[in-house]
């Protein structure tokens, strides 16, 4: 019966409302009688949402971007179920697992191939079996997130002098280790909810397995302030940084920061810049954190990165992040970019104003934070910015937007 509607294969978007958040959910079903629906990673306002054409209506800000991205993900799930169909997969039940798998890793079914024990792991023996089953869909950087949970869970399980089994995994436990990371670590609230985010992610995994944890450590929250003061630099900086008098070994590095800054890349985007990644005055790259297919065109504000990657070939020189952070600070200093600046956050309830020269605040990361606060100060479409960068959502872009008191004034003389 299957192989007759796989022709007839049909894929939708629905909004419902939410109390907090309406999700954007796709439908796959190739009859009514048989239905997937999966919740997508895209969340927009009821009101703005066209139920009939199944888009985000024009007059949402950023409607271009969130259209393309369903579009993009329409596609993609009608190839994957063509590969499938190649795979001689012919049940609907054996593809609406597949589907699962591939449009919600995080909860995917673990291979047959891994064996599990449950009740012969720890909890710590079950995130090197949770990475082992998620290599294929992991990127570097996604691992080693878990890599540092597992880390910190081995120095909790010192703190407290015995192993965590999977039987001790429950809501008190996760509040236990929650006021670890606060009061043991002094690690501040944003640090703390983006632990406890890959915790519940690894949860959510082994409850999918039938492991034996309590589902309600889930319920655990942890506030964090969504929008952070950061440190971006002005036009006027960036100058100084291009003039400084820098040492024959900081100069490349000066030139791979500024290479950021005029494309908006992230560092290890910019590290695995290659010759044959230039094509017709552009650079073509997959992202390495998300996957994206990137084009930068050379063009404009991105120009002056044309100029920088030419001295070197378009193949910088490697280096560690923390190295380069280390020296992209001494280069600011140098630059007497040394203005004291305060950043506030919060641990716990209590309020902390942290103050440094603004050349101690400077990294790898400042570069795409930079670009993307004087591009919207120049009045560039958030939209074409997301273009530029890879954002997927305009919220996530938008933390990084720093307007200053003189791009007000002068915004407020234009009109």
């Amino acid at each position: 019966m299957f192989l007759q509607c796989f022709s007839k294969m049909n894929v939708k978007f629905y909004v419902r409302k939410a109390r907090k958040e309406c999700k954007i959910t796709i439908c796959i079903y190739p009859d009514r009688s048989n239905q997937l629906k999966i919740s997508t990673e895209h969340t927009i306002d009821v009101d703005q949402w066209d139920a009939k054409k199944q888009r985000a209506k024009k007059s949402m800000i950023g409607y271009e971007v969130l259209n393309q991205s369903l579009e993009k993900l329409k596609l993609e799930v009608l190839k994957h179920i063509r590969e499938l169909k190649l795979q001689d997969v012919t049940e609907w039940s054996e593809l609406k697992q597949q589907l699962k798998n591939y449009l919600n890793p995080d909860q995917a079914e673990l291979p047959l191939t891994v064996d599990l024990k449950p009740s012969n792991l720890t909890l710590v023996s079950v995130i090197d079996v949770f990475l082992k089953a998620r290599t294929a869909e992991y990127k570097p950087e996604t691992a080693r997130k878990y890599k540092v949970l597992e880390a910190v869970i081995l120095e909790f399980q010192k703190f407290r002098k015995q192993d965590i089994q999977l039987s001790d995994v429950s809501f008190p436990l996760m509040e236990e280790f929650r006021l670890y990371l606060l009061n043991e670590r002094n690690n501040r609230n944003d640090t703390i909810y983006k632990m406890l985010a890959a915790f519940k992610c690894l949860i959510r995994w082994m409850i999918q397995n039938d492991y034996p944890v309590d589902a309600r450590s889930l319920e655990l929250r942890q506030k964090v302030k969504v929008k952070h003061d950061i440190v971006t630099l002005s036009e006027q900086e960036l100058q100084q940084i291009q003039d400084a008098e820098l040492n024959t070994f900081q100069i490349p590095i000066r030139d791979c920061f500024l290479f950021q800054v005029y494309t908006g890349q992230r560092f290890s985007d910019m590290q695995q810049l290659a010759p044959d990644q230039i094509k017709e005055n552009s650079w073509v790259f997959p992202s390495v954190k998300t996957g994206k297919d990137m084009r930068i065109p050379f063009v404009g504000w991105c120009s002056k990165a044309k100029e920088i990657g030419e001295k070197y070939g378009f193949s910088f020189q490697k280096y560690s992040q923390q190295y380069f952070n280390r020296e992209i600070t001494k280069i600011c200093r140098t630059a007497k970019i040394i203005e004291p600046v305060k950043l506030t956050r919060y641990q716990g309830s209590t309020l902390l104003q942290m103050q440094k020269p603004k050349c101690d605040w400077v990294s790898s990361h400042t570069a795409r934070r930079t670009c993307v606060s004087l591009l919207l100060a120049k009045g560039v479409p958030p939209t074409v910015v997301m273009k530029l960068t890879g954002h997927s959502s305009i919220q996530t872009m938008m933390r990084y937007e720093r307007t200053t008191n003189d791009t007000l004034i002068n915004s407020l003389l234009a009109v």
